[in-house]
């Protein structure tokens, strides 16, 4: 994969819908092509209407076919840049924005591509933490009257884990859950956390299962103490809720865990921004698409 990073270099490798085609070609058959349908490895190509064409069972296949970006009108060249802006954004970007930047007419058709980005951001499940780590609990929403932390009314509960590397934080994980109970955070946790690592939580009884699975550590802060017991899982909730506020202006709980993979996704590659771009495209391509009924229904 090529390394792209900075905007001239984003530039320079795709100043073109073709520069984009034969990328995406690349990316997608790296060792020839293979027909969806049968599993030839032989095409033609149909130059008229950009698809290959199997040799066999003559099925047509287009180079977005069966990906995220499935049945999607916009040239691939605004497909790449869309990709680019949502990987390369610190902060991330608004629909509302990226409809500007990118010239497309309408919100809706907007939307619907950054989510559709969006779920290719989702964790595989496949890299468990692996070092010592710390876990909470926090919850999402606009400020509302009534109680305050776990018990609140009207927000979505969110749990979190991430990795306590030194001085530094690891890789993390962030969870939309139905309330912190002990099934829902075993849930979470178990899939995770690699078996035996050591994890530190606070007092609160729903963590007290996991002596069975890890090296469980609970600190319970001290009534006149102001130290804070979870420095870094609480910095990792401190610095989503600013990320939130800062870029929307309109939350969706229905679709808060896209926004949690969003920001989970670029966290976790911050030290290695050179590769994100290929790192999402190449997701977005192995990822199967969803319609906007899909997505609001």
């Amino acid at each position: 994969m090529e390394k792209v990073l900075s905007l001239y270099d984003f530039l320079t490798r795709f100043p073109a819908e073709e520069e984009c085609f034969q990328y995406l070609v690349k990316m997608r058959w790296p060792d020839g092509f293979i027909c969806p349908k049968c599993g030839n490895q032989a095409a033609y190509f149909i130059e008229k209407h950009r698809r290959f064409q199997c040799t066999t069972c003559r099925h047509q296949t287009s180079i977005t076919a069966g990906t995220v970006f499935h049945r999607l009108r916009h040239p691939l060249l605004t497909l790449f840049w869309a990709v680019y802006l949502v990987s390369t954004s610190k902060k991330g970007l608004s629909a509302m924005e990226l409809k500007r930047k990118l010239g497309i007419r309408s919100y809706q058709t907007a939307w619907l591509l950054l989510h559709k980005i969006r779920s290719a951001m989702a964790s595989s499940q496949m890299f468990p933490l692996t070092g010592d780590a710390e876990a909470d609990e926090t919850f999402v929403g606009g400020r509302r009257p009534g109680k305050r932390g776990r018990g609140a009314e009207g927000k979505i509960p969110v749990a979190a884990v991430v990795e306590t590397d030194g001085k530094t934080m690891g890789r993390a994980y962030l969870e939309t859950i139905e309330n912190a109970t002990t099934e829902n955070l075993t849930s979470f946790l178990s899939r995770n956390l690699a078996p035996g690592v050591k994890i530190t939580t606070d007092g609160y009884k729903a963590y007290s299962f996991l002596s069975e699975y890890f090296r469980h550590v609970p600190r319970i802060r001290p009534k006149y103490n102001d130290d804070d017991v979870l420095p870094k899982v609480h910095i990792l909730i401190a610095n989503l809720k600013m990320w939130l506020r800062g870029t929307y202006n309109c939350l969706p709980s229905k679709h808060l865990q896209h926004y949690l993979d969003e920001f989970i996704f670029r966290f976790n590659r911050r030290r290695n921004l050179e590769n994100i771009f290929d790192k999402l495209l190449f997701r977005c391509i192995t990822k199967p698409t969803f319609t906007y009924a899909d997505l609001t229904g």
